[in-house]
């Protein structure tokens, strides 16, 4: 008579989930044990103050400002990545842009974008386009070597090119807190290139506009 004998053995499942819940736990418990550890970090802080004049962004072009094919902006003014304005038709050469009143300016630095299309009036456009017929020979009529005449000596450097077409173009931008003037520049263009430039415009602090500080500055006077 045979007796066979049985192994008992431990359940494995469990004691495996019990070995990788102590293991998350310590590793977890290393962790914050570690960024405890750490020294503490110093955080340098910028507090930025609003700016509490009268502020007006003013533009005044030398040409007429317009989009184009690839882009139909005519002006884009930004003040630290925020639009201000934003125009597609056109604008008038001499005629100033006044944006007012001008808010967002901080105390200290600030960045002015400004960016202003060159693109070209159909009236531009079509007389620089050239007569393809007229280059082929297509169109004039026959004569004799006999009936050719001479052409008269011409200045032909600028007689199919209209005026203010290859010139490098500009727009003054100026910044005024009341009557006062903080930023005044001329940016220009390379001919046929559209105006794109950033302008810094470092804001005093100040409680009143600079026009009231001149005034109140001239009243003293003795």
């Amino acid at each position: 008579m045979e007796v066979k004998q049985y192994a008992v053995g431990l359940p494995v499942r469990p004691i495996l989930a019990v070995a990788i819940s102590l293991l998350v736990c310590g590793l977890v418990g290393g962790y914050q044990v570690f960024v405890g550890s750490l020294p503490a970090s110093n955080v340098t802080e910028f507090i930025t103050k609003p700016a509490t004049g009268d502020y007006a962004i003013e533009m005044t072009l030398s040409f007429d400002a317009r989009g184009d094919a690839f882009d139909p902006t005519a002006l884009l003014v930004r003040l630290d990545g925020k639009d201000l304005l934003e125009k597609t038709t056109p604008l008038a050469a001499g005629v100033p842009v006044r944006i007012y009143p001008v808010e967002g300016l901080i105390v200290g630095v600030n960045e002015l974008f400004i960016q202003v299309g060159t693109g070209q009036s159909e009236a531009e456009a079509s007389l620089e386009e050239p007569d393809l017929f007229a280059e082929a020979g297509f169109g004039q009529e026959e004569s004799s070597s006999d009936d050719i005449e001479a052409p008269a000596e011409q200045d032909t450097t600028s007689a199919n090119e209209p005026e203010g077409i290859g010139l490098a173009k500009a727009i003054r931008v100026r910044v005024f807190d009341g009557d006062a003037v903080l930023v005044e520049k001329t940016v220009w263009s390379e001919p046929g290139e559209p105006i794109s430039s950033a302008i810094v415009v470092d804001v005093p602090e100040n409680h009143q506009t600079l026009s009231e500080k001149s005034d109140n500055h001239v009243g003293h006077h003795h």
